[in-house]
Formats: structure tokens, sequence, C-alpha cells
């Protein structure tokens, strides 16, 4: 019987190569590297039938021995030299019989064996290209042999690639009127479920295709809402992934926006797959970090991601088949940055003088308001607090202080709603229709509900102060 190879290579690192530098030149120039690297002639997998190609990652099918030996031999030099600071992960899985006439279940498989492959040779170290010794000239941010002079700046080779892509903008420019920035990450659900019912190796490159191309228009649809589109720069755009760093102002309804159409360009080009699965579109979470434009990136980075594993996992509580799209947001406010679970721990949850938990970060909030509290409601409410010139956040901002004390907590919300409906009270009735939108338990009244899921006290309030706090002036 013919003897058949499965080949598999992914770029490792790719995020480190990327959100390694606060120079957002630098950050734009590593992710078009990494993106053209799909596209890259030079870099050819000859006598392979592709199944998947996206940038980063390669799979195909060899029949040869010689040329995939080649391939092996030749491939890291290649990709290494065109970005340097990555490294190359490769495997092989052999197999006898065409991968095509094969059940789906064994086709997973051997896909399984192949990312377990993967998995080991990603644990063993690469020696870098731009190694160097002691009297070598270092770039005194990476420690790596300087290559190349720029504005008076010793850089090293992965800088000097970047530079040469990433254009002139810098993070500064992308600041708002607070110099307050937002790095968004969304990563799309239940992908391995659908691939793995792919049944032919042309059936998943389609898949492949189709859907970075979704993923690129609605980004695109997304972005053409706002006039000042330089304000938003993708850092990663590739398969289901998602990465973007953008004015503060715009973040969290650029994120809403994405989402809604990501599931609209998916549900189009899911039909032509659907004898293999149910689903009718494929959903997304996202996460949001604020931050100052001087705040180490990589932490912003970092947080943006957790973010959106929190909201995943919040969301596939709700329904582990089909994830229902939503985001979950955090403004950073503390240097000493750990991690997400600690700033829940340390920052977002309050113990009351009657031993009762009031966590502070309400969400997710879902696309689809039949979930939970949703992301449209949520923006409409902040919208009221903010335009409204009698809102009374300021003294919303007190109560949240005074949590502590349930008894006198609750007295200063009673004063609050007696202020406010002296005030206008139509203003008032308005504000308590857009809190029970976002939950019917919610009102000007009770404004701490219970979590269907967690089954902890929470209040949206924070929330809205968050948001708030990082807008710049209203233009």
């Amino acid at each position: 019987m013919e003897e058949f190879y499965l080949y598999g290579m992914s770029v490792d690192g790719i995020q480190g190569f990327i959100f390694k530098t606060n120079k957002l030149r630098e950050i734009v120039g590593a992710s078009k590297i990494i993106a053209s690297l799909n596209n890259d002639e030079s870099i050819k997998f000859e006598g392979a039938q592709d199944i998947l190609r996206a940038a980063g990652r390669y799979t195909g099918i060899f029949t040869d021995r010689s040329k995939i030996e080649a391939v092996v031999l030749n491939t890291p030099k290649k990709i290494m030299q065109k970005a340097y600071g990555i490294s190359i992960s490769q495997a092989v899985v052999r197999f006898d019989g065409e991968f095509d006439t094969k059940t789906p279940e064994e086709q997973s498989e051997l896909l399984d064996k192949l990312a377990c492959k993967l998995k080991i040779q990603r644990n063993k170290p690469t020696i870098p290209l731009d190694i160097s010794i002691n009297l070598t000239q270092l770039y005194n941010r990476t420690s790596r042999a300087a290559v190349a002079i720029d504005k008076d700046e010793y850089i090293d080779k992965a800088s000097e690639q970047k530079r040469k892509e990433g254009g002139s903008i810098e993070i500064d420019e992308l600041g708002n009127s607070k110099n307050k920035i937002a790095i968004i990450h969304a990563d799309g659900n239940n992908l391995g479920n659908i691939i793995r019912k792919l049944s032919t190796a042309k059936e998943r490159r389609e898949f492949s295709s189709k859907l970075n191309t979704s993923i690129k228009e609605a980004y695109r649809k997304s972005k053409d809402v706002f006039k000042e589109k330089n304000k938003i720069e993708a850092m990663i755009l590739d398969g289901d992934d998602m990465s973007v760093i953008c004015d503060a102002d715009v973040a969290l309804e650029f994120t809403y926006n994405f989402l809604k159409h990501f599931e609209q360009e998916t549900q189009e080009f899911l039909k032509s797959f659907n004898t293999h699965h149910t689903l009718e579109k494929i959903t997304a979470c996202a996460g949001i970090a604020f931050c100052n434009v001087k705040f180490p990136f990589h932490y912003a980075v970092n947080l943006a991601d957790s973010l959106c594993s929190a909201a995943k996992s919040h969301a596939k509580k709700l329904d582990k088949d089909q994830a229902p799209s939503c985001l979950m947001f955090h403004n950073i406010k503390n240097s000493n940055f750990e991690n997400w679970n600690k700033i829940v721990e340390d920052e977002l949850t309050l113990v009351n003088n009657e031993a009762e938990k009031i966590r502070f970060d309400f969400g997710p909030y879902y696309l689809d308001r039949q979930y939970q509290a949703s992301i449209g409601d949520f923006l409409q409410l902040v919208h009221m607090y903010r335009d409204d010139e009698l809102s009374p956040i300021s003294n919303l901002r007190n109560w949240i202080g005074e949590l502590k004390n349930a008894n006198y907590s609750a007295t200063l919300l009673k004063r609050i709603n007696h202020a406010q409906e002296s005030k206008n009270k139509a203003k008032n009735n308005e504000r308590n229709k857009l809190l029970q939108a976002l939950h019917e338990e919610l009102s000007n009244e009770s404004l701490i509900i219970k979590d269907e899921i967690t089954h902890v006290s929470k209040t949206p309030i924070y929330d809205v102060l968050q948001i708030l706090s990082v807008l710049g002036e209203k233009r």
C-alpha cells in the first residue's frame, strides 16, 4: 500500500514577535510580516496537497519522501530569515491509504497525532539566527545583536524588518484626549468542532480561506463606521483571531460592530458546508483592555486575551455547542499588574458587613439580549449617564465606595433616587427603563442582582463608571 505523509508546520512565538515592543510602528510591521508569510512565493511546499495554509500555520499531505525531507530541511531557515525572532515547529505523521478516503474520525485521529507532535516540538529550544558574542553592539531594548542604525539608535535585525513594514504611526497618536487606548482580542467559538467534521482536504482548504476572508471583511465593515479610521490598527487578523489597538473612545462600539459583522459574514459562507454541522453562523468572544498609552503593552495584550477567555468560559456555560458572542472589558488602573483572576480578587470583589460578596465585573455583555445583559443595552445606558447634565454618576461613585456598609449604601441610594426624581422625573424613568433592559431585576432602586451562572451578586454601575472614566471629550 502506498505511503503518505501528513506534514504540519507552525510559526511559534508570534505574539512575542508582534508585541515585544511598545512601538506601534514595530507592532504593525511585525503583524504585516506574519500575514505576508501566507502569500510568500519563496516559501513553497512543493509536492504537497494543501489542507490548511494560513499565516503562521500549514498542513499538507506528501506522497514523495524526498520532497518532504527537502521541505523539513529548508523551510525553517527561509521563514526565520524573513522574521527574525520567531521559531518554527515541524512534525510528520506517516499513514497508509489516501487521506480523503478515510472516515472523518480517522482523519481527526491523524490530525490529532500531528497536533500532539507539534506540541512536543514547541517545547524544544530553537537557536536564534541573530545569536551574538559579547563583542557585538546590542540593541538595548531586546539585547539582540545590532545590525543597523535608525535615528541614531542601534537596532537589531527583527526591529529593522518591523520598522521597514510598519510605516510611521506610533501608539501616542492613537490615544484619546485622556491618552487612553484599548487593546481588543477576539476569538471564534466552536471552530474545532466544524473543522473536524469536514471530510476532505479541499473542504478544509476552502473553509480556511473563507473564514479568513470573513474576519477581514468584518474588520473592514466595523472600522468603516468611524470617521477617524486611522485611530484603529489591526495587529492580528487571521482565521478566527483578531487583535486590534485603537482609541479608547471607539473600542466598545467597534467590538460590538465586529461581533455582529463576523456572525453575518460567517453565516453566508457556512451555507456551503451545512451538510457537516448544524451551526448557522460562527460566533466569537472578545476581551477589551483599556490602558494609558505609556502602559507596558504586553501586559495589556495578556489582559485582553484573559478577558476573552473569561467571556468564552461564561458563554459556554450558557450553550456549549453554540457559545453566543459576548465581550468583557477592564480599565487598567494599577501598574502592579499580574493577571485577570488577581484583578477580580483585589479590585472587583467586595464583602459587605452582612457577609454578602459583591462583584463589580457585571459582564460578559452579549450580542443577543436573550442570553444576558446585552452590549447594545449597555452602550445606551452609558450614553444616557454621559449625556444627561443632571446625571447622578458622581453620587453613584460615592455609592460604590459605601457598599461595604449594606444599610448605609441602601439609604444613600434612596437619597440619590429621591433627588433625581425631584430634578427630572422623565430622565429618571428613562434610566430606569434602560437598567431594566440590561436585566429585568435592575432598576434605579435595585442596582445589585444575582448572576444566573455564577450565583454571585453583581452591579453594572462600576462598569459604567469604568467606561465613562476612559472616554475622552465629546466630539
